[in-house]
């Protein structure tokens, strides 16, 4: 990223990298320990891109997750078979909660999101979406979905084992680079894992709209999700 590599460059000096930043060791302790050379700077900036890389992996989970309630949402306003959106989930919505909804299009919504959050719940990232997309009636490209996988699922690895990996992880996803027993979370990373999931997106879009599932006035919304 262009701003660490302007951070490596800055001039050396004997001062502490939160001073050289125009910063106090009060404020900034973890780089007010630090004396302002090369080495100090290339632990903070290597620091700082891994955090940024991992932030942009959990929104990328985030944003998909979301997209998929919304569309879950959109498609049960226009209406399913009820049987096959709420599948096996058992939910509980009580009486008041039903008719504090105030409206049949809330209370729809209100349906969809505690079927997804029944789905979601279960920690499975693949039964996440695979759950949703049988709802909806959809036969998702395995292909799209395979490649997607590995960087979706990162996420739970990322956020509760700070990127160490399991065996199980190193088996099902050969690919992904391994350093130290934990996810290689870099610019390759990441970019692999935005055009995997940007085309996991498009292709539920795709066959949401071509089977009709949504209601014009959800069609714009909708298409922005996905792209």
């Amino acid at each position: 990223m262009l701003l660490v590599e302007r951070f490596l460059d800055i001039e050396n000096s004997e001062r502490s990298v939160a001073e050289a930043l125009g910063g106090t060791n009060d404020r900034h302790p973890y780089i007010g320990r630090r004396v302002n050379n090369r080495q100090s700077r290339s632990i903070c900036g290597n620091h700082l891109k891994r955090t940024i890389y991992v932030s942009f992996v959990k929104d990328l989970f985030e944003d998909l997750s979301e997209y998929i309630s919304s569309t879950m949402r959109n498609a049960a306003l226009k209406g399913l078979d009820p049987a096959r959106f709420v599948g096996d989930a058992k939910i509980d919505i009580t009486a008041a909660e039903f008719l504090a909804s105030g409206s049949w299009s809330a209370a729809v919504g209100l349906v969809s999101d505690t079927v997804f959050r029944k789905i979601e719940n279960e920690k499975s990232t693949k039964d996440l979406v695979r759950k949703a997309s049988a709802r909806l009636g959809l036969q998702l490209d395995q292909t799209k979905f395979d490649v997607a996988m590995p960087y979706l699922e990162a996420r739970h690895v990322l956020v509760h084992r700070d990127g160490k990996v399991d065996d199980r992880y190193r088996q099902e996803y050969p690919r992904i680079r391994i350093k130290d027993e934990k996810i290689v979370v870099d610019h390759m990373f990441v970019t692999d894992a935005r055009s995997a999931v940007t085309e996991l997106a498009l292709d539920i879009d795709r066959k949401v709209i071509a089977a009709n599932l949504v209601r014009l006035q959800d069609m714009s919304g909708l298409a922005a999700a996905g792209g």
